[in-house]
């Protein structure tokens, strides 16, 4: 079966390469075309020549609305992370036409990806996941969804609860720092808890960073706006994600954008400074 990635940023890059080493021929688009240099793909001028089962991998509600004007295919997946609002929208316009709607959000990163170790949360009718269920099975795990509407609702949940969950470890390595706690100690103390995985997967990583991120903190302040907005059309508070948005927004604001999303708790020091914290 013919796929094509529509959008080759580092995600979907590392989809392109899955894909090809899968035995899958493999269409690229991206805005940007030295993105498609050296990918295993064939380049295309325009989505609308996108053809078989077509991933979208764009960064957002606004680029996801200006590619699917002119797509072709036989079935889209939306793999990137949008808001509930978007899915909902798109379902609606594709009523009666002849082509398919799935979405994928992605658990992992571009390794898992490549590796084939992500998660693929696969919401939508069974009679489109069925057409493509060759391709899924050899792209990882899948977790199928009722609803293309309930897969972006639990990627956007997942966001919000791991983004929210590093801001928290950020500042746990700041109130241990000014009081005197050195950083093997705040390490031994989460690896000997229910916290040892997180702390073993993030904790260095949020201490001393070293590679360049591959999700950085304006990505997640634009995700975990996505799940506040979703949960408020649907009238579903979410007071503490709420406030994981704003710390991440403002970051975002203050130049700190393109840092790692895992270390927000800690820059609130550099971006506020102690004197003026609150």
């Amino acid at each position: 079966m013919d796929v094509t990635v529509i959008g080759t940023g580092r995600m979907g890059s590392a989809l392109v390469r899955r894909l090809a080493n899968q035995g899958f021929t493999v269409y690229a688009w991206n805005r940007t075309r030295d993105k498609l240099k050296g990918l295993p793909a064939r380049a295309l001028d325009d989505v609308s020549q996108a053809r078989g089962l077509v991933f979208i991998f764009v960064s957002d509600d606004d680029a996801l609305n200006m590619v699917i004007k002119g797509i072709s295919g036989d079935v889209i997946a939306l793999a990137g992370t949008y808001s509930v609002a978007a899915i909902r929208a798109l379902s609606t316009r594709l009523i009666g036409s002849n082509v398919g709607l799935l979405a994928t959000p992605v658990i992992g990163g571009p390794g898992d990806v490549e590796k084939g170790s992500a998660i693929y949360l696969v919401g939508g009718a069974e009679v489109v996941y069925n057409k493509v269920k060759d391709v899924f099975d050899k792209l990882g795990t899948i977790i199928r969804l009722p609803t293309a509407e309930s897969a972006m609702a639990l990627k956007l949940a997942y966001n919000a609860l791991l983004i929210g969950s590093m801001a928290l470890l950020g500042e746990y390595v700041n109130l241990g720092r000014t009081y005197g706690v050195d950083n093997e100690t705040l390490k031994d103390l989460l690896r000997r808890t229910a916290f040892k995985d997180i702390a073993d997967k993030y904790l260095d990583r949020i201490i001393s960073p070293k590679a360049p991120p591959s999700f950085t903190l304006s990505l997640a302040a634009k995700d975990v706006h996505y799940a506040v907005k979703s949960a408020g059309d649907a009238k579903t508070p979410m007071v503490v994600s709420s406030a994981v948005k704003a710390l991440y927004e403002l970051l975002s604001a203050l130049g700190l954008g393109n840092e790692d999303y895992v270390r927000a708790g800690i820059l609130e020091l550099e971006g506020f400074g102690k004197n003026n914290a609150y």
